[in-house]
């Protein structure tokens, strides 16, 4: 389904004759303040980001494919973030690393990478938009714009909390409604590539499939509906299946060691989703409920009012799209709301996005295609057509109070090290209280807790690490390395401490430990190379179906 825009004047505003370098200068704009100053460093978030990409990307560089196990977090006591943690933010910032490699510019990296997601998530709606809109292409970059500019994804995102996993997100619903729109007849290159944006989403931020997957679904069935078949709902549900082969290496451990870390942190007292519905109770974190109501009423009154007009003015057989630019706006409002309330009390997998307020990532979309259809029905003047992104930009500013409550000095927070020395990963992921391991181990990695002997460490990698001691009675050693499942010593490991400890008996030799890859993550990366097989010999059939044609 494209609107029929035809009969209108193909002129374009100059700004928009040139879309993609609009898209840079306008991401290069509002990115300025983390990219020369460090802003990002005071995202809520962000020290946890920043913590983890210099770990991440240092394991990353020294051989292992894929680091779950992040040794050097929690004071040295390790980290199994990445056994839960989807990892796409951290590969960009780890293959930037080199470019970046003091601590000290942790921040400035971190905007770096939200520059690439602006970007690219501004060339992925203008690409969606324009399949929307092929005669319009200045109402497609308006849509992008509104789409980069949004409250919630520029300030509460990128400078708010520094959320650079969820930033990301932004980038793959465009291209997955793009392939969708398009999937009028089925095609296998195209079922691949779709398999492909939505394993993107996945290995980003896998709670923002629990939202958009059923909104891909109300799109697919929309467009079906209007040309009477189910192609894009078929196409959809193949593509979603051989998706989660795809990031099978990911999921794997992410759906089945959740109970292995502190999930009372991660879901319950303060983020129990109840407790962030818009019109309930106070939250606790005034500053984001704040900036999350400025941001969702700003959002969904120019979605609610563009797709209203859009809607009003479109031809029969063009509703469609102001129909869905409409639900996009309403429906995530209701989630958000205290009215569903009753939903969020039912235990149902929604309640795994921690944050209702997640839902404005849809509101998001509805509100760039609102406004793609509503310039589009528009003369093209160029103050015309961006009133809604400057709109948008004036939000930002409002909820920013640029530049007064912000030091865009590079602070310590942006650094992986506390000022106080320690390297503390996010509560769920610390597997003991501080005061289990702190002061145990003072300089040292291994140390004898009860007996009498001589130790040496002679191998300290993630996942592998080798103990040379000579005892003269049977003792028991501590290792500066949280028990996790998975870890195996020789001679035995004693389980159920909060760190490593070997009973070892008397004698001169080497204690060696292993966090073994775990079934999940073996069956995982099975899964992902078989997916990887499945969508390479799809797209191989782009070039081997016509050539039969031909024939």
């Amino acid at each position: 389904m494209a609107i029929n825009v035809s009969e209108l004047s193909k002129q374009q505003a100059p700004l928009f004759s040139h879309p993609l370098a609009t898209i840079y200068l306008t991401a290069s704009l509002v990115m300025l303040p983390a990219l020369l100053f460090g802003a990002m460093a005071n995202g809520t978030d962000s020290i946890f980001h920043a913590r983890w990409m210099q770990y991440f990307s240092h394991q990353f560089w020294s051989g292992e494919l894929y680091p779950r196990w992040l040794m050097g977090l929690n004071d040295g006591s390790g980290s199994p973030a990445f056994f839960i943690y989807p990892p796409f933010s951290q590969y960009v910032t780890a293959l930037l690393h080199p470019l970046f490699p003091s601590p000290q510019l942790a921040a400035v990296l971190l905007g770096v990478s939200m520059w690439f997601a602006m970007v690219a998530s501004g060339i992925a709606c203008f690409h969606w938009l324009r399949r929307v809109l092929p005669a319009r292409q200045s109402a497609a970059v308006v849509g992008a714009m509104a789409y980069m500019l949004a409250p919630y994804h520029l300030y509460i995102d990128v400078y708010q909390r520094g959320a650079v996993a969820e930033a990301w997100a932004f980038v793959w619903p465009p291209l997955t409604l793009l392939l969708i729109h398009r999937g009028d007849h089925a095609s296998p290159a195209r079922l691949a590539l779709l398999s492909i944006t939505i394993a993107g989403l996945l290995i980003t931020h896998a709670p923002s499939s629990l939202i958009l997957l059923p909104a891909y679904c109300l799109y697919a069935l929309l467009l079906d509906w209007h040309d009477r078949h189910l192609v894009r709902c078929a196409s959809l549900l193949a593509g979603s299946l051989l998706a989660c082969l795809l990031a099978g290496w990911y999921l794997g451990p992410a759906l089945t060691h959740t109970h292995y870390i502190n999930t009372a942190a991660l879901f319950g007292g303060r983020n129990q989703s109840t407790n962030w519905l818009i019109g309930g109770g106070a939250w606790p974190d005034p500053v984001i409920e704040r900036d999350i109501y400025i941001a969702v009423a700003l959002q969904f009154g120019i979605g609610l009012i563009a797709g209203a007009v859009a809607l009003w003015e479109a031809k029969r057989g063009e509703r469609g799209m102001a129909v869905l630019a409409l639900l996009f706006s309403v429906i995530p409002l209701v989630m958000m709301t205290v009215v569903s309330r009753p939903l969020w009390q039912l235990g149902l997998p929604i309640n795994q996005l921690q944050f209702p307020w997640r839902f404005t990532v849809l509101l998001s979309l509805g509100g760039a295609l609102a406004t793609a259809l509503l310039s589009a029905r528009r003369a093209p003047s160029t103050l015309k057509l961006v009133l809604v992104p400057l709109v948008f930009l004036a939000g930002n500013a409002v909820i920013y109070w640029f530049p007064a409550s912000y030091d865009f000095a590079p602070s310590a927070a942006a650094s992986p090290v506390d000022i106080d020395g320690s390297r503390w990963d996010a509560p769920e992921y610390q597997l003991a209280p501080r005061v289990a391991v702190e002061g145990i181990f003072a300089d040292a990695n291994a140390r004898i807790l009860t007996g009498s002997g001589r130790l040496r460490v002679t191998e300290w990698r993630p996942r592998s690490l080798s103990i040379d001691v000579d005892v003269k009675q049977a003792s028991m050693i501590a290792i500066r390395q949280f028990d996790y499942p998975g870890w195996s010593a020789r001679p035995t490991l004693v389980k159920g401490k909060p760190y490593l400890q070997v009973l070892a008996p008397a004698g001169q030799y080497t204690i060696r430990l292993a966090l073994t890859e775990t079934l999940p993550e073996r069956m995982g990366r099975l899964a992902s190379i078989t997916g990887a097989i499945v969508a390479a010999g799809l797209l191989a059939l782009r070039w081997f179906l016509p050539s039969r044609k031909t024939m």
